[in-house]
């Protein structure tokens, strides 16, 4: 039976003669895509936030804004990209308030 020194033991156990599953090339391109998923992902998450939770349920883009850190209002414009329903809501309300003024003043021209 042979015998080994704890220097030589320990000193196996940390050599990695196995081969690796994946290659370095490999992992190096597989770490960049999911990086870039996140990335991704966190862009996409600002956008639904600006747009689809705040714009369109009437929060000011000056409060959305500050809920995203920006210290410019024109950085927001990029996020928050008006949407279709939001403009025709507010054309309604709009019109809402065109017609209210309108009848009031009609009122007291009678």
């Amino acid at each position: 039976m042979p015998h080994h020194s704890a220097l030589r033991c320990v000193s196996c156990i940390r050599q990695n003669n196995a081969k690796p599953l994946i290659l370095n090339g490999l992992r190096f391109i597989v770490t960049c895509l999911l990086t870039a998923a996140l990335w991704v992902l966190f862009h996409v998450a600002r956008h639904s936030f600006a747009t689809e939770i705040c714009l369109t349920k009437g929060v000011p883009i000056e409060s959305v804004s500050k809920m995203l850190g920006h210290t410019n209002i024109q950085t927001t414009q990029i996020y928050a990209r008006v949407v279709d329903r939001k403009l025709s809501h507010d054309m309604n309300v709009l019109e809402r308030k065109l017609r209210t003024a309108q009848n009031g003043s009609s009122q007291k021209a009678g």
